[in-house]
């Protein structure tokens, strides 16, 4: 993956740990069809690198931002109140 972007979130454990979010450059599949890979390490079950799918480029960052957002929210960290969204 080339990455475009990342950003690391802070874990309220005992020590604390992090999280980081990776965001690649989309590409264009052989179908036509644009992709943009993204990888969250540190949390559990989201270790490898994974990827959304859309009309164009613009498309996919669009896609991939909301898809990395709900997946930060909706992870057992964030329920347990151990990952803060925050970036105030």
């Amino acid at each position: 993956m080339y990455e475009i972007a990342h950003r690391t979130l802070t874990l309220g454990t005992e020590p604390p740990g992090e999280v980081t979010v990776t965001i690649g450059l989309p590409y264009e599949e052989p179908t036509g069809e644009w992709s943009c890979p993204y990888r969250i390490d540190g949390l559990d079950g989201w270790e490898h690198e994974r990827k959304v799918s859309g009309a164009d480029s613009m498309e996919t960052l669009e896609l991939v931002l909301g898809v990395v957002h709900a997946a930060l929210e909706g992870s057992h960290e964030a329920r347990e109140g151990l990952l803060n969204l925050d970036l105030d």
